[in-house]
């Protein structure tokens, strides 16, 4: 979500600082009015971080995310996964939720033999 939010970055920058070039009387942007619009956008950036972190905006995939941070470099069984929501979400949307997660490479898969099967592991990070 963070990203949907600040992601016409240059555009209000300009904006603001064309406010701040017609505030100052000016017929054109000049480097003090970007340097204000600038600073003004980090700011809202970094409040939009700490609103949003790194919340995808998918209650499910940012349920599994938080499991499996929480799991750490052992990861969690796709078995695990399910589990986590008391089988109460279909293989659909445990599947296109672990989708986004490798996407955004905010998880990845992995594929480990466990007895005479393969079987998959989720584990955070890219």
């Amino acid at each position: 979500m963070f990203g949907a939010v600040v992601a016409r970055a240059e555009a209000q920058t300009i904006r603001l600082a064309l406010n701040y070039a017609l505030l100052d009387g000016c017929t054109e942007i000049q480097k003090p009015h970007l340097l204000a619009a600038t600073a003004v956008w980090e700011y809202a950036e970094a409040s939009a971080q700490y609103v949003f972190g790194d919340a995808l905006g998918d209650p499910v995939a940012d349920e599994i995310l938080l499991a499996l941070r929480h799991a750490g470099a052992t990861g969690m069984s796709r078995t695990q996964i399910r589990d986590l929501f008391g089988r109460n979400r279909s293989g659909d949307q445990i599947g296109r939720a672990l989708a986004m997660l490798e996407r955004t490479r905010k998880a990845h898969r992995e594929v480990r033999k466990i007895k005479t099967k393969p079987a998959e592991y989720w584990i955070a990070g890219g």
